[in-house]
């Protein structure tokens, strides 16, 4: 199973031709992408509830995004969104804040690199919840790293987390001069990983998206078990 093969030429030209006109001329382009891609995020949640039970009975209304952005309050006007994009979250729903994994296929944008990045973790946790994950890594930092040192994991994302902001110190609850006080600076613990454009419109693709996702697996865990 693979993406529409018009996916990234029409991104592409939306990019340039970003306006109600050219979309309603459009329109029937994009539908088809969307067709697609919901096929494919269908695909994936049969791949990894499985390996995640806390995903639960997903739906695919509840993972996906509309193309149109929110301009309400945003300087940037342009009306539609320049990628497509799933999140398949823990406890089924679609929020900032809980772990879960994300397939965002199209231009770059939101500091994610190419046109296909992937992977899990939890963007933009509450202070509360930041606060419980630190505290979890603090007492069992040697699960922690052990998580950060498999080797598909490593392969995947390296040893540094996509995050909004990383501390210059330790946070003040914990102690300034703790060895591994690095694990803790981070704002958000999020894996990524881009994807080489040859695999999109391959029948591999699947196979490749749930490889990352499944190396994520294990962090995402540790994650929900400290929100507990």
């Amino acid at each position: 199973m693979h993406l529409n093969t018009d996916t990234l030429a029409f991104f592409d030209e939306l990019m340039v031709n970003n306006n109600r006109e050219w979309f309603n001329t459009n329109k029937e382009r994009w539908l088809a992408i969307k067709d697609d891609f919901e096929l494919f995020t269908q695909a994936l949640i049969d791949r990894m509830t499985p390996l995640d039970p806390s995903l639960g009975n997903l739906q695919v209304k509840n993972c996906t995004y509309r193309i149109y952005r929110d301009i309400r309050f945003s300087q940037d006007k342009r009306p539609y969104k320049t990628h497509i994009a799933c999140f398949l979250p823990s406890g089924g729903k679609k929020n900032l804040g809980v772990p879960g994994y994300y397939l965002q296929v199209g231009q770059e944008d939101y500091g994610l690199h190419g046109n296909c990045s992937l992977g899990g973790g939890i963007f933009m946790p509450s202070p509360q919840a930041l606060y419980a994950i630190r505290q979890e890594i603090f007492y069992c930092v040697d699960e922690f790293k052990a998580i950060m040192n498999e080797p598909k994991y490593k392969k995947y994302f390296g040893s540094e987390f996509f995050t909004t902001k990383k501390l210059t110190r330790v946070p003040k609850d914990f102690p300034s001069d703790w060895p591994d006080g690095d694990l803790l600076k981070y704002k958000d613990y999020t894996t990524a990983y881009t994807m080489p454009n040859k695999y999109l419109y391959s029948d591999e693709l699947l196979d490749r998206v749930v490889e990352v996702f499944k190396a994520s697996v294990p962090l995402n865990l540790f994650i929900q078990r400290a929100m507990s």
